[in-house]
């Protein structure tokens, strides 16, 4: 074609393209954008799609898996879910103007280290815009840095010269119940935000990514003290979502998270939120047994419990001791070492039917990986139909737990599935001997039309397992949390630890501590009046066995007789000693004297696990504090610790 023609045909086909795209667009029904009043409604999760193109060193929360975990099953979709969904390339997050980004300086605090202003002061971290640090500011380490506090603060109230008043403790002696982690050399904070699925495309909200330039472009910008900003943006540069993350102070010295997702493009998103959620606590510093738990508040299903009133926390079903998830996590790790190795060998497999089996066996082995991780939905709840109502981790005294936000009196869902749909545990590589765990709560998926804001708001409560909190204040009271408080040694003590024994154990030494108001004489009273009830039981145990022992050992010679005649024939033996014991009245079943004395183990067992879970307990000391008068002396200073005679 020379040069002339070239000129008429190529402007002839661009404008019959044109004309065919005018036709197209005329002819294309217009899509009916629904009403922006709308709220976000919830979507049937598709099954796990794969995200590879996310980086898995933070977001691998959103990586593939063969299954989704305790995911609802599917069900018809209704149209708006039917509505094609845009593709997004080069998605990011990043920092809106207006506020201060990066590491330079450190993000505002909220709340306070003193008790009588606020029960906390939490710290933040702009990555993943979480919870650097959480600090009880009426816990102390220690029972000396407690009754030097409670001097201080008396001095104070009573109106002393600042310069008379004895000063605080040193604030390295104050109680931190959780501080940010360090998981695979990533340092994670508590309740950062991990990721966030759009569309099918995940993309990380953690902390930076680099520009082309090799510059880091920070995801999160503080607005004010505990309120975070973020927008994610597509590859060309528009404005997808905005994200915002508010901390403050409850009412009833809890925690308000306020999540809100904003769609900000011109068709509907279908979103999942992940964030970091509960995770390891501290060690108790006086412990002599480390009792570290994950424990679920849960509905019945709407057969059992039409009012949807009624939330349930002690079945043992739901409950996750830390030594068990650690066995679980080895396991897991076990696992997908073997799907590695398995998806390798596939890899160089030249048979198809080989290869075709060994992939089966590695989506097997990780749809079991999958399994071990999940804490929520398990086998329990799924098989009973049981609803998500909190979460928590707990220690011997403190407990960080989410729930759902409720009205001042605890009006509102009790049920927190509209914003955790599943919970997923995450150790530390195990090869790496750390112990460190964590957990990652996934939204349910929301489709979120043009212009409206998902609200993914919760509560956190952050504080000691206190009897008058938990139950007395909204809304603990109303989502019964006091389940949180489990004097349990084990999971193999539970047959035998029966929580009203030790509720009502602590209630009569609480009342006696009421009258004598000193913890270890009440603990001395108590005791010898568990021990005057149980003296018939006792005694009578004690003469049986006196009875039974007296009476076998006057038979003792005549037995011996029998031995000696029946050497060669135990049966006939049996029979004898049966015939000489039954002339003498001496009763076989009086070995059974000791079986009143195992009636009574439920008691003890009971009164140990109180004594020992008894927030009631820590650093108050015994006799009045007698022996504290004596320089300050340790002995006796701390009922929830061992004695220390001269130091603490």
């Amino acid at each position: 074609m020379n040069h002339r023609v070239r000129r008429i045909v190529i402007p002839l086909v661009i404008a019959a393209a044109a004309v065919g795209l005018v036709v197209l667009a005329v002819s294309t029904p217009k899509r009916t954008t629904p009403s922006r009043q709308q709220s976000a409604k919830l979507v049937e999760p598709p099954a796990e799609t794969g995200t590879a193109d996310v980086p898995a060193q933070i977001a691998d929360a959103i990586q593939s898996k063969p299954t989704d975990a305790g995911a609802a099953e599917p069900q018809a979709q209704s149209p708006e879910a039917a509505v094609a969904l845009e593709a997004f390339t080069g998605l990011r997050a990043v920092a809106p103007a207006g506020g201060v980004s990066g590491h330079d300086t450190p993000p505002a605090s909220i709340g306070s280290l003193d008790p009588n202003v606020a029960p906390l002061e939490m710290q933040f971290s702009r990555a993943g815009a979480g919870v650097q640090r959480i600090t009880l500011s009426g816990h102390w380490q220690i029972a000396r840095a407690r009754r030097q506090a409670d001097a201080h603060y008396q001095a104070i109230a009573a109106g002393w010269p600042l310069a008379e008043v004895l000063p605080l403790p040193p604030d390295e002696q104050r109680y931190v119940l959780l501080h940010e982690q360090k998981i695979n050399d990533v340092v994670i904070p508590a309740f950062a935000a991990n990721a966030i699925d759009i569309n099918g495309s995940g993309v990380i909200v953690f902390d930076y990514t680099r520009d082309e330039n090799g510059d880091k472009v920070y995801a999160w910008s503080e607005t004010a003290p505990g309120r975070f900003e973020t927008e994610i943006l597509d590859g060309d540069g528009r404005p997808v979502l905005r994200i915002t993350r508010h901390f403050s102070l409850g009412d009833s010295g809890g925690l308000i998270l306020e999540q809100r997702i904003t769609n900000l493009t011109e068709g509907p998103l279908d979103v999942r939120w992940i964030q970091y959620g509960p995770g390891d606590l501290a060690l108790d510093r006086a412990r002599y047994l480390a009792r570290r738990r994950f424990r679920f508040g849960y509905l019945l299903s709407p057969k059992a419990d039409p009012s949807r009133l009624l939330v349930l926390s002690k079945d043992n079903d739901v409950l996750l001791e830390r030594t068990s998830v650690e066995k679980r996590n080895k396991k897991a790790w076990d696992l997908l070492k073997q799907a590695q190795q398995l998806a390798a060998q596939a890899g160089k497999a030249v048979d198809p039917g080989l290869r075709e089996d060994l992939l089966k066996q590695r989506d097997q082995l990780l749809q079991e990986w999958g399994e071990l991780l999940t804490l929520w939905p398990n086998d329990a709840s799924r098989d009973n139909g049981y609803e998500l109502s909190w979460f928590a981790a707990t220690n011997r005294y403190f407990a960080l737990a989410i729930h759902p936000l409720l009205g001042g009196q605890g009006s509102g869902t009790r049920a927190l599935g509209g914003v955790v749909a599943r919970i997923e545990e995450r150790p530390a590589d195990w090869a790496d001997k750390s112990s460190v765990i964590s957990t990652y709560l996934y939204s349910p998926r929301l489709r979120i039309e043009p212009g409206e804001t998902a609200d993914l708001s919760l509560g956190i409560y952050a504080g000691p397992l206190d009897r008058d909190i938990l139950r007395d204040r909204e809304p603990f009271g109303s989502l019964h949390m006091q389940g949180l408080i489990l004097y349990q040694m084990s999971s193999l003590c539970a047959i035998c630890t029966f929580q009203w024994l030790a509720h009502g154990l602590l209630w009569f030494l609480s009342t006696v501590h009421g009258a004598v108001n000193d913890w270890g004489l009440a603990i001395i009273i108590l005791v010898v009046l568990v021990r005057i009830l149980l003296h018939p039981l006792t005694k009578k145990a004690q003469v049986s066995m006196q009875r039974f022992g007296k009476a076998m050992s006057d038979l003792k010679p005549e037995i011996d007789k029998l031995k000696n005649k029946y050497a060669d024939q135990p049966k006939k033996l049996q029979q004898e000693q049966m015939k000489l014991m039954r002339e003498r009245g001496a009763n076989p079943f009086q070995m059974l004297g000791c079986l009143p004395m195992f009636f009574q183990m439920p008691i003890w067992v009971a009164l140990y696990a109180m004594l020992y879970f008894a927030i009631e307990l820590r650093h108050e000391p015994a006799f009045w504090g007698v022996f504290q008068l004596f320089g300050n002396w340790p002995f006796l200073a701390d009922l929830s610790a061992a004695d220390h005679c001269f130091w603490e």
